[in-house]
């Protein structure tokens, strides 16, 4: 579904019972500006996003870290070759 950003202001009870069961996409001046989507879906957003995390996570602690050594003189041989 689709509106723009009066008509969710104007009709914001039924957009957001339409949320329930779709993505409400809200356009300002014929453009893509928000989504207004239900607090069921966001939490298996939210969990999809965790999962991701862990496994690069995992990924990571596999393939070996860098020291907190390691990593400030990367971070400070980044910032010095930027200038």
């Amino acid at each position: 579904m689709q509106v723009t950003a009066k008509e969710a202001k104007d009709k914001f009870g039924e957009i957001m019972a339409a949320a329930g069961h779709e993505t409400v996409m809200i356009t300002k001046y014929g453009r893509p500006e928000a989504a207004l989507i239900s607090a069921r879906r966001l939490e298996e957003l939210e969990a999809i996003e965790d999962r991701y995390w862990l496994e690069l996570a995992r990924q990571g602690r596999e393939s070996g870290f860098m020291s907190v050594e390691e990593t400030e003189a990367w971070i400070k041989e980044m910032l010095s070759a930027e200038g």
